[in-house]
């Protein structure tokens, strides 16, 4: 069912046994236990399972890889997403993000259901049969046709009637079969060993000329387990002496408890199993152990050395999968940090880099910079229980070797951190915790910060919290060897951190293991959701704004935390050599599945990198244009200073410290109110261009009337009135102009019943919201003064819009409406400043003293938001009449239609989008009429210069990621075919299958076979990325050279890839772009 399946004319299906379905539904109903540091099994509370249950999914993920013949660290390889041959069209979609799939919806999933409720009854028939004879008689045995009572084989193909004797024969090499006794009611379990089947042991199964006495054993399978005789062989016929009964065991791809006299055995497929499942769902092996033995008998089980024997195995399978068994020298040789799954996509000399890259040009030696991440978890802890064992793999893996480790500890632990930086981190408030109860607190990992791979000797055990003198070990530990341009170090606490790191390196540490740095460029950077609570002054350290880092996110180590943690309900309880081994095996699963998933992670990433490359570019071009050119000259200069010394002098990215105050903002608001409440005299005699522009001024006025509450008590509703009053006798001045200027809008005025009464509110004290209904006019009602139409130009009917003198007073409008625009988009970004100013000191002086302050500041915050509905309001106003007076005129290339959505900036408002996707509204880009030296327009210019340096630094962030992505994919091209070399040389490394006769022949063919194999597996790996990745390379014209060799071949080559190989692993977690 993993297997990838050949094009066929009949329909295939993917059927699940029956047996996979009852270990998933026994699985889930075990109680949850751990096990202890020597294998023996103990239990721990059931509450515990409610944190990791084995999931329909994750028992389905285990089982296609079980099902192969798996000889490699993961054969998830499978070729098996279309692959574009090179005389085919490209797709012109190439740059979308659709990858062709089809999610299944609720709605699918609720239509399967109800399609399956008719048939409910027929399954659980069919259910039910199963437990019958399934229309055989079993009174006669379909093979020899003796008559008598027979039996029936469950994990057969075909359950057919047998008797002992042909069963028996049936099952001489399947002798972990379940057969069934029909009793005359119904069937019973029976045992193959009882009805006489002997297991032998040492010929492949033939029979032995001097057989041991025969032993019963139990043997765990994948369907439970089997009572078995065994005799081993005790004969010198292929040996010079007997081969050991551990080794026969072995041979018979049965695993043996112990070494001497073993009774238990469990066989290599339920070990390879549980090696999948505890990967995928994080089972332990005492609920794994109770299930085998509940599918057996639900009747209880007695405790087994289970523990002991997937240890053994765990650690053989990650030998196996680095090479261990192709070197000369041996297992005990294996150098540190070499039983891994290393990055394929970070620059490795020697491996994966282009020959003669250290002598590139500079503006391109940023492509080689290795970047890591570190972090602490404080969940995957360890109990002290005063346990202790063997560490079979000191340092070989991920883990440091644990003396040298404590060693530095002891020495440099002394040194108290002051913290300097305003954030209260927890890497800071946990520096100096040590957790009573537990000989570790947690742990500290370096990770690859790209593509979160855990890094070689990159992981360690905290005792006192998380000191600098553990992640400084850790860091030189996973250095060591490394050839390096330039360094990037992502961490929680990078501003505190960096202080003194040089000198911790150069004092702290033994000569063998200092790290020389002084030709390699560090810079280091806090991880873009940890940046916002540093506060200001950290711009230095974000990787939204440090050149030539990409689009790195430096927050794929939390995921990787997600994949640990669920482990740690059953590691916390062993001795700390089980527990490396078995999270060092969990770091393995998860950096061999991020391998094999860089095919389609890379793609869609360079997808979305070049898509928003190049929109980001776009915007960013469009919003220099907006600024005189001496200014984005000088703001370019001091980005270029800042890039160069970081830290010093005036941070172009900060935003200026705000001048906004209370008692600031309250004169100023005074100052407008003044204004507004003076009362222009009444003209009786304007010029029309002063007539149009007092019709603007009133209907602005009209609209602040009603945007203005009236009030609840007396004197509000009297302030009301005497403004609409006001209002009213100044449209009826205006009125008398209209009449002379434009003598149509009498009739109009009469026809539209907008007229207004000689005080313009009702006599009787009704509210200003109220229609008068109580005269004794029988008209309709006149309407309030904020409601009147003003019948301007651009409102008057086509048919009114005719001469000479007319055309002048839309010229007039028209004039200024444009100038009405530009002065309320202009009003519009001043105040969305100033709203940006009061969050900012709301956030840094007012936030958390109390409910009194922050009222106050919340009021004058909606009294500006107020402000900018009525601008909003003048300027859509302005918009309609331009679009009626001049529909395709000049003015649409500056201004637009003005949404609720474009009101936003300067800076980000929204917290969900990350920075690197933050388009800048329309708003900020429309050019001012002409650049002046105004200080207004330099205020404006100062107040906008860290929104354009951060619009410069997203451009260019995405045009680094294209790069980096495309540097990336020829790397791990490169590198999956070093690997292939490097297998194949190891294939022969060891023996000469002919010529050493130290070493047997059936061992030397297994151990070349493996090897070879591993060609292929890497092999088919780079072959598959490479026809993933060559389209897209192609149509963004980035060529590489290994394009044209396997796109060209890859139509030949693709049956022949997914031979062999496991299920394609499409999808990736971790790192999501913020």
């Amino acid at each position: 069912m993993g297997r990838k399946r050949k094009a066929s004319p009949i329909p295939t299906f993917n059927v699940v046994n029956a047996d996979a379905a009852k270990v998933f539904r026994t699985t889930r109903n075990v109680t949850v236990h751990g096990t202890t540091s020597n294998g023996s099994l103990g239990s721990r509370s059931n509450n515990a399972f409610a944190l990791a249950p084995t999931s329909a999914y994750d028992c389905a993920s285990a089982l296609p890889d079980v099902s192969l013949d798996r000889d490699g660290p993961g054969d998830a390889a499978q070729a098996s997403e279309p692959v574009y041959d090179s005389s085919s069209e490209l797709p012109a979609d190439l740059l979308s993000d659709d990858t062709g799939k089809v999610k299944r919806t609720r709605e699918d999933q609720r239509a399967a259901v109800r399609e399956w409720l008719p048939l409910r009854q027929e399954y659980l028939d069919e259910l039910l049969r199963r437990c019958g004879r399934r229309a055989e008689s079993f009174d006669i045995c379909a093979e020899c046709k003796t008559s008598g009572s027979c039996y029936r084989c469950l994990d057969c193909r075909r359950p057919r009637p047998l008797c002992s004797a042909c069963i028996l024969i049936n099952h001489r090499d399947a002798p972990l079969h379940r057969p069934e006794f029909w009793n005359g009611s119904y069937f019973e379990p029976a045992e193959l060993s009882a009805l006489g089947l002997v297991v032998e042991l040492g010929h492949d199964g033939n029979q032995c000329p001097d057989p041991s006495p025969l032993a019963d054993i139990l043997v765990y399978h994948v369907n439970g387990y089997h009572k078995v005789r065994v005799s081993t062989c005790t004969c010198t016929k292929t040996h010079s002496e007997p081969l050991p009964a551990w080794q026969q065991f072995l041979r018979a791809d049965w695993f043996p408890a112990t070494t001497t006299r073993p009774s238990t055995a469990f066989t290599f497929d339920v070990l390879d199993l549980f090696h999948h499942l505890t990967h995928q769902s994080k089972a332990n092996a005492y609920d794994f152990f109770h299930t085998l033995h509940r599918r057996t008998s639900n009747a209880g089980s007695r405790q087994h050395p289970f523990a002991h024997v997937a240890r053994l195995w765990r650690h053989l399978q990650q030998l196996k999968w680095a090479g261990r068994g192709q070197d000369p020298s041996g297992v005990a040789a294996t150098p540190p940090g070499s039983v891994t799954v290393i990055c394929p996509a970070c620059p490795q000399p020697g491996k994966n880099l282009p020959e003669g890259w250290e002598l590139s040009p500079p503006e391109k030696m940023w492509l080689y910079t290795l970047y890591l991440m570190m972090d602490a978890n404080f969940r995957c802890r360890c109990k002290d229980r005063g346990l202790d064992d063997v560490n079979m793999a000191p340092g070989w893996s991920y883990y440091v070797e644990q003396s040298r480790f404590h060693e530095h500890v002891a020495r440099a632990c002394d040194r108290e951190e002051v913290n300097t930086c305003s954030a209260e981190h927890n890497a800071i408030i946990k520096a100096n915790m040590r957790k009573e109860g537990y000989v570790a607190s947690g742990i500290g990992a370096v990770l690859c910060a790209r593509h979160a791979f855990f890094r070689p000797n990159g992981v360690g055990d905290l005792h006192l919290g998380e000191k600098f003198p553990y992640m400084d070990y850790l860091v030189v530990s996973t250095l060591l060897g490394s050839l390096m341009y330039m360094l990037v170090l992502s961490y929680d606490v990078a501003c505190q951190y960096h202080k003194n790191f040089e000198k911790r390196l150069r004092e702290d540490f033994v000569p063998d293991m200092h790290l020389d740095l002084d030709d390699v460029k560090v810079r280091f950077v806090i991880p873009k959701n940890h940046i916002s609570v540093h506060g200001r002054n950290h711009s230095q350290y974000s990787l939204n704004l440090v050149p030539h880092v990409g689009r790195t996110y430096g927050e794929g180590v939390e995921s990787s935390w997600s994949h640990l943690n669920p482990a740690t309900m059953s590691t916390r309880e062993m001795a700390l050599a089980t527990r490396h081994e078995i999270l060092n095996d969990h770091m393995s699963a998860w950096n061999w599945r991020k391998k094999i998933e860089l095919g389609p992670f890379l793609l869609r990433s360079l997808r979305q990198a070049a898509q928003i490359a190049h929109k980001q570019r776009r915007l960013f071009n469009e919003f220099t244009a907006t600024f005189p050119p001496d200014v984005v000259k000088e703001w370019e200069r001091v980005i270029a200073l800042w890039n160069v010394n970081p830290g010093h002098g005036a941070d172009p990215y900060e935003e200026p410290e705000t001048t906004t105050t209370i008692s600031k903002v309250r004169l100023e608001l005074a100052k407008e109110e003044a204004a507004d409440a003076a009362v222009n005299p009444e003209v009786l005699d304007m010029s029309p261009s002063v007539f149009i522009q007092v019709g603007l001024d009133l209907e602005d006025q009209q609209r602040s009337l009603k945007l203005r509450d009236a009030g609840k008590t007396e004197g509000e509703l009297a302030d009301h009135l005497e403004r609409r009053n006001t209002l009213a006798r100044r449209i009826r001045c205006w009125a008398e102009a209209q009449d002379v200027y434009m003598p149509a809008v009498i009739q109009l005025r009469v026809q539209t019943n907008t007229l207004l009464s000689p005080s313009g509110v009702d006599t009787q004290g009704v509210p200003p919201t109220a229609t008068n209904t109580d005269t004794e006019s029988d008209g309709p009602p006149i309407p309030n003064p904020e409601d009147a139409s003003l019948f301007l130009p651009s409102a008057l009917p086509p048919h009114l819009l005719v001469g000479e003198h007319t055309s002048r007073l839309l010229n007039y409008e028209r004039r200024l409406r444009l100038a009405q625009l530009e002065d309320s988009l202009a009003d519009i970004r001043r105040l969305r400043r100033i709203l940006k100013g009061i969050s900012e000191f709301k956030r840094l002086n007012v936030s958390g003293t109390g409910n009194k302050p922050n009222t106050r500041v919340r009021a004058l915050y909606a009294k500006f938001l107020r402000k900018q509905v009525r601008l909003v309001a003048r300027y859509r106003a302005a918009y309609c009449a331009l679009a009626k007076i001049d529909a395709d005129g000049n003015w649409r290339r500056t201004f637009r239609e003005l949404l609720d959505s474009h009101l936003t900036g300067p800076g980000r408002d929204d917290d969900d989008v990350g920075e690197g996707h933050v388009e800048i509204s329309w708003i900020w880009l429309a050019p001012c009429s002409a650049f002046s030296d105004s200080d207004e327009s330099r205020e404006y210019n100062d107040s906008m210069r860290a929104e354009w340096a951060r619009s410069k630094a997203r451009a260019e962030r995405w045009e680094e990621e294209v790069e980096l992505l495309v540097e990336e994919m020829d790397r791990v091209v490169k590198f999956l075919e070093a690997e292939a070399s490097q297998w194949r040389l190891r294939a022969d490394r060891r023996v000469h299958i002919f010529s050493n006769p130290r070493l047997p022949f059936d061992i030397a063919d297994g151990v070349r076979a493996f090897a070879l194999r591993q060609v292929d597996i890497y092999s088919a790996l780079a072959r598959r990325f490479a026809c993933q990745w060559t389209p897209l390379l192609r149509t963004l014209g980035r060529p590489v050279k290994w394009v044209e060799a396997y796109y060209t071949t890859a139509g030949a080559s693709t049956s022949a890839d997914g031979e062999g190989l496991g299920e394609d692993a499409d999808g990736s977690d971790a790192d999501e772009d913020d």
